[in-house]
């Protein structure tokens, strides 16, 4: 039997090697740099998505994408033979006055329509909680004049808010731009009805100091055309149950305040300032005007002198069927009350905007078809017309005011014809 060889090692030619600790240091935490930096990169680009309204932040996905850079009027225009990218347009059109638009075809800046006397207003409110692509995109825009965007409220010393309600400062400047690319004028609506009280607050004259200057500071910060006072305070306790003899010399004298401060910040060559006002519908009838219902009344006997300091009245035809003297709108408000009342008080009839809410935005239910009727007589007769609000209409009623009243008054800019190059 042969053997087999064992091998035996020898213990003392074992090789051994010796542990070191380990050592942290500075080099060995790079992966952690990669990481924290991916994270806050993907973190920034998600939510700038979420904020320019490319990623719908309930949903998570582009399905209800709204805003889109290579937007540039939101509907084709056929004198341009190629698409324009936003970012280009947009640089452009800051190198533009804020009387005139941005001409693609010719690559210039052209001077808008000067305001005529026979020129008539189709304005209309746009409550910026909305991202307001969805107006400027939508193409019954063509038939509106004037946008009020609403609103910026005013504070306890006076001062007003320097940001619109609820949506990006960046996003609305942008609309205005594309706006202002077919000479629609963009005016900043300061007040509303849930901020009247602050209006007290202008009684003190360091108060209207603050309230001026800040105004003016909002309408250049975002390039406004113009102001529109929502003030609807009324016939409240404060006013011991008479606005008019109470309230209505400090709105004189804020208007006046504010109407010398909107002129010396406008540039010589450029339009004038717009300083409009919003009045209650039954504000020159004395049976109306006087009611007085402690906090919750909204009615007030009407302040004449306030005429000569406004561009327009925007008379708010709201919640008609609210008044026994309008039971038959069509006869009682278009053949007696405006004639009669309104047209001697205010005495231009130029003056006169004829508001009408729309659908969910009427407390109570309109009177059917008031919307032509306001929208064809105001285009007829008066100055125009008003919408509250195209936030509502579009969002919710398909647009139908927007279109109804645009065609019953023929409104819409009359954009300059330029021939195109040879």
């Amino acid at each position: 039997m042969q053997l087999r060889m064992t091998p035996v090692y020898n213990v003392q030619d074992k090789t051994h090697v010796e542990e070191e600790s380990f050592t942290h240091t500075i080099r060995h935490i790079w992966p952690l740099i990669f990481g924290l930096a991916f994270l806050a990169g993907s973190s920034y680009g998600v939510a700038t998505l979420v904020k320019t309204y490319e990623v719908d932040p309930t949903y998570l996905n582009m399905t209800f994408a709204e805003f889109r850079e290579e937007q540039v009027l939101g509907e084709q225009c056929r004198a341009v033979d190629h698409a324009v990218p936003w970012k280009e347009l947009q640089r452009k059109i800051r190198g533009c006055r804020r009387f005139e638009y941005y001409d693609p075809m010719h690559n210039d800046c052209q001077a808008c329509p000067a305001h005529q006397p026979t020129d008539k207003v189709f304005a209309v409110f746009w409550e910026t909680q909305s991202n307001c692509q969805h107006l400027v995109g939508n193409p019954n825009i063509r038939f509106v004049t004037h946008v009020m965007w609403s609103f910026s409220t005013l504070r306890a010393d006076g001062s007003v808010e320097q940001n619109l309600q609820y949506w990006d400062d960046k996003h609305i400047k942008n609309c205005i731009a594309q706006l202002r690319m077919r000479c629609i004028k963009s005016i900043v609506a300061l007040g509303g009805a849930n901020n009247r009280d602050m209006f007290y607050g202008l009684r003190q004259p360091e108060n209207v100091e603050r309230f001026t200057a800040s105004a003016v500071s909002l309408v250049k910060k975002y390039g406004f055309d113009g102001i529109d006072v929502d003030d609807e305070t009324a016939n409240m306790v404060i006013n011991k149950g008479k606005w008019k003899d109470f309230h209505g010399q400090t709105v004189v004298d804020y208007l006046t305040a504010l109407r010398k401060a909107l002129d010396e910040a406008r540039v010589p060559d450029e339009p004038r300032y717009i300083l409009s006002w919003d009045e209650f519908p039954q504000s020159w009838t004395p049976s109306d005007c006087e009611i007085y219902n402690n906090n919750d009344g909204w009615h007030r006997c009407w302040e004449p002198r306030i005429t000569d300091l406004v561009d327009w009245v925007n008379i708010m035809y709201y919640n008609m069927f609210g008044y026994p003297q309008f039971g038959n709108p069509f006869h009682d408000l278009m053949a007696k009350h405006l004639p009669e009342r309104v047209l001697p008080a205010i005495k231009d009839p130029n003056k006169i905007v004829l508001g009408v809410c729309t659908g969910q935005g009427c407390v109570l239910p309109q009177p059917e078809g008031q919307d032509v009727m306001n929208a064809g007589n105001g285009s007829a007769y008066y100055g125009g017309t008003m919408l509250w609000s195209a936030t509502i209409d579009i969002l919710l009623e398909n647009s139908t005011s927007l279109r109804r009243m645009g065609r019953a008054g023929n409104y819409g800019v009359k954009m300059p014809f330029r021939a195109p190059h040879p």
